[in-house]
């Protein structure tokens, strides 16, 4: 496991739609992998008996196709 940087924004972003979209984008799938991660170490404390957890249920996703 490792930490993620936080996505930089281009300069692009002051003056480009798109690129701010694409940034924004960029932040969204960053959080949401950093938070899926924060999920996966609590159920795994909680396998582990930790006490005072309260994990989310794992991402159930679509299969591809």
């Amino acid at each position: 496991m490792r930490v993620q940087p936080k996505p930089v924004p281009p300069d692009e972003v002051l003056t480009s739609r798109i690129a701010g979209e694409r940034y924004d984008n960029a932040v969204e799938a960053w959080g949401e992998e950093g938070w899926a991660t924060v999920g996966r170490l609590c159920r795994f404390f909680d396998a582990m008996g930790m006490k005072g957890l309260s994990c989310p249920p794992p991402e159930i996703r679509p299969r591809p196709g």
